[in-house]
């Protein structure tokens, strides 16, 4: 294999490998942005998102019964 084949070989191992974290980290709720060149890719936004934060809601109270009368 040349050295062209074993870079895209590599590129393309490591670009799967981050789509697949970027897709676990977004089912946790954390939110990416795509840097535009890939010299910012060590420095990528990763953010926790409201999904992330928000405590789960309060049930409703049960309802009164009514008096008849």
């Amino acid at each position: 294999m040349s050295k062209a084949q074993d870079a895209e070989r590599a590129i393309r191992s490591a670009a799967q490998a981050l789509a697949d974290a970027i897709d676990e980290g977004r089912k946790a709720g954390l939110a990416v942005a795509w840097p535009s060149r890939h010299e910012d890719l060590p420095a990528i936004a990763i953010s926790a998102t409201g999904k992330a934060d928000e405590p789960e809601p309060a049930k409703p109270a049960p309802a009164r019964p009514v008096k008849a009368g």
